[in-house]
């Protein structure tokens, strides 16, 4: 059959070592993803928790604690999509909604950082703490301070289980391995130029 085809078998070879490739540069971010992505920069208190949307369970579960615990009297979330869920989430965990501020419009992390700067300038916060989850941690992290640098920003990752590192990246492997890209991308876009 390869003869009658030599460009589909030529094709398929190229793909087989793609495949091949991609494997051997994903085992190794996979398997030090948690040593490389996560960056835990806590505050003890914070005028703002800053919820970042794109997974709606344990990043209100991660905020909600924070906001029972006392460490800041307000919360605010930001991104579209899962805003509103989000918000709905936070009341069912015992989060008043007067103390719920959010904008649903930012599609990225940078726009994130845009639109709480835009919402919440008024109120003029000296600190804030960003919920996201551990692999985003440091790209968020990064943008914010670069967006808003007159707010010193805490950060408080959150994850499945009950101990990072003793979970696989498995199944978050699509959005580990894509963080490595987005923070190539926010290093060239966002942050070199600034």
């Amino acid at each position: 059959m390869w003869r009658r085809y030599p460009r589909l078998g030529a094709a398929l070879a190229w793909l087989g070592l793609a495949a091949l490739l991609a494997g051997v540069v994903a085992l190794p971010l996979l398997r030090y993803s948690k040593n490389w992505l996560p960056v835990d920069a806590p505050l003890a208190k914070a005028d703002w928790i800053v919820v970042l949307g794109g997974e709606s369970g344990q990043r209100v579960i991660g905020a909600a604690e924070l906001y029972h615990r006392g460490v800041a009297p307000r919360v605010f979330v930001s991104g579209e999509g899962d805003c509103k869920l989000i918000v709905n989430r936070l009341v069912m965990a015992g989060v008043p909604a007067p103390r719920i501020a959010y904008e649903c419009v930012s599609r990225n992390t940078f726009q994130n950082a845009e639109q709480t700067r835009v919402s919440l300038q008024a109120f003029q916060p000296k600190r804030a703490l960003l919920v996201t989850s551990w692999y985003h941690s440091a790209r968020a992290l990064t943008t914010f301070r670069q967006v808003w640098p007159e707010v010193d920003w805490g950060m408080h990752f959150v994850y499945p289980g009950n101990d990072l590192y003793h979970t696989l990246a498995v199944n978050e492997a699509g959005a580990v391995l894509s963080e490595y890209v987005k923070t190539l991308v926010y290093s060239v876009r966002y942050w070199t130029f600034k």
